[in-house]
């Protein structure tokens, strides 16, 4: 199977009045050792085709249908499928949506650079990129003399994708992918070796920044073995890295237009998000052209990556969403969601986790889960390691407990970081502080 063969009948289709196909060709190199011994390396390819078809729209509704090919299917496969989705489009309209046209205002044009948001090294070079990953993964292990490096998964993928549609668009993009994965050991005094495990990705190798990784995670399962029960009640918390961005998707989905065509919002356009008590303003804002493991040249049917503000002082202001979705609100497409991109706070990270009363301030580092809900902005996560300053300047490792509330309610106070970081798809504070949560023990 190739793309030319997947044109040329859809092209002779009367029927199907709109059409896209998404080629999608990868190359995953993976690397796995065993306390620091080479266990295997693998290079794994697939090529796979999305087909998405709509018969003519009449009385407001068009049947489509969408299916998939891969590189071994023979041509009767796709003549078949063609068949069956045409059949499906029949007997299922949904309501009218077009694609954008190439020239188009908001229609996405081929970037001159189809790799901008790729890492080059990786991509031309991926095995040295991994052998500079392992590198890292070792020597940052070795300054930590108290850990004992067990296994180390590493994946470097390459992926590029091609959409063409039947508005005369035409475009290429090439991504990077790095993941991590990996578990230290570490002996206290007496008993058990007790394991670390971690993982992290990041579209480059300076995103996924694993000797930072390393060296955090050698810190926790240190200071892990010496943590104390960590006090419930009602404190000060501060959350960062990764979670950070798992929380504010809520406000994400709840800005998405498919969320808004359907009527299951939390939020009303135009209408305040939470009841500011204090801290500062929320703002958040999509921005596909920010890197990170969101952005996009162009999306998912060819609209060309544009910002979109979605909150703003506390106010929804915006949504953005895929196409159909923008023109059953009936608002100008400008693109699926990007990067969530939130703005850098007023203090820096030292002075949230500064403590002024109470046990102090609880700065959790890892959470064995941490799950927000979507659907309500309830969060609630399981503390593997935190630091409780104290008003007297001490820090204190603890560990065992929970963290739970509602983001209406945490946020209501929220002090955000001057620094900032990047992480999945989040460009933003690299901390955030959360002024009345709940610690139960």
């Amino acid at each position: 199977m190739h793309l030319d063969a997947i044109l040329a009948p859809l092209r002779t289709i009367a029927r199907a009045e709109q059409w896209q196909v998404t080629e999608v060709r990868s190359t995953r190199h993976e690397r796995y050792l065993t306390f620091l011994r080479p266990e295997s390396e693998r290079e794994v390819q697939a090529t796979r085709w999305q087909v998405w078809l709509a018969l003519p729209a009449q009385g407001g509704k068009q049947g489509e249908a969408t299916f998939t090919l891969g590189a071994g299917d023979e041509a009767e496969v796709l003549h078949e499928r063609l068949r069956t989705a045409l059949a499906a489009a029949e007997a299922a309209p949904n309501p009218a949506w077009t694609l954008p046209v190439a020239g188009a205002a908001g229609s996405a044009v081929q970037a001159a650079d189809p790799a901008a948001f790729a890492d080059r090294n990786v991509a031309g070079a991926p095995e040295a990129a991994l052998d500079g990953l392992v590198s890292a993964y070792r020597d940052t292990a070795a300054a930590a003399p108290w850990v004992r490096p067990s296994t180390l998964e590493l994946f470097a993928t390459i992926e590029d994708r091609r959409l063409v549609t039947s508005g005369g668009l035409d475009l290429r993009e090439r991504r990077t992918r790095l993941y991590a994965e990996f578990v230290l050991l570490h002996r206290p005094g007496v008993g058990d070796e007790v394991e670390f495990f971690d993982r992290g990705e990041a579209a480059t190798a300076d995103g996924l920044d694993l000797a930072r990784r390393v060296a955090e995670a050698a810190a926790c399962v240190r200071d892990g073995a010496a943590a104390v029960a960590t006090p419930a009640g009602t404190m000060p918390v501060v959350i960062a890295g990764d979670y950070l961005g798992e929380l504010l998707d809520y406000y994400r989905y709840h800005a998405d237009a498919a969320a808004h065509a359907r009527g299951i919002a939390a939020f009303a356009i135009d209408a305040t998000v939470l009841t500011r008590r204090g801290g500062e303003a929320l703002a958040l804002s999509s921005d596909p052209t920010v890197p990170s493991l969101t952005a996009y040249a162009f999306d998912a049917h060819g609209y060309a990556p544009q910002r979109q503000e979605l909150i703003a002082d506390d106010r929804l202001i915006g949504v953005c969403g895929d196409g159909r979705w923008m023109q059953a609100l009936k608002r100008v497409p400008r693109g699926q969601a990007g990067t969530l991109v939130v703005p850098p706070g007023v203090q820096p990270l030292a002075e949230l986790l500064r403590a002024a009363s109470g046990p102090g301030v609880l700065e959790v580092v890892r959470f064995s889960e941490f799950r927000p809900r979507e659907d309500t902005g309830a969060f609630s996560g399981e503390i593997r390691l935190a630091y409780l300053h104290r008003p007297d300047g001490t820090r204190v490792p603890v560990k065992g407990g929970s963290v739970t509330g509602t983001l209406g309610e945490a946020l209501a106070e929220a002090r955000f970081s001057s620094e900032v970081a990047t992480a999945g798809g989040y460009r933003g504070p690299r901390a955030v502080r959360l002024e009345s949560c709940t610690v139960t023990a």
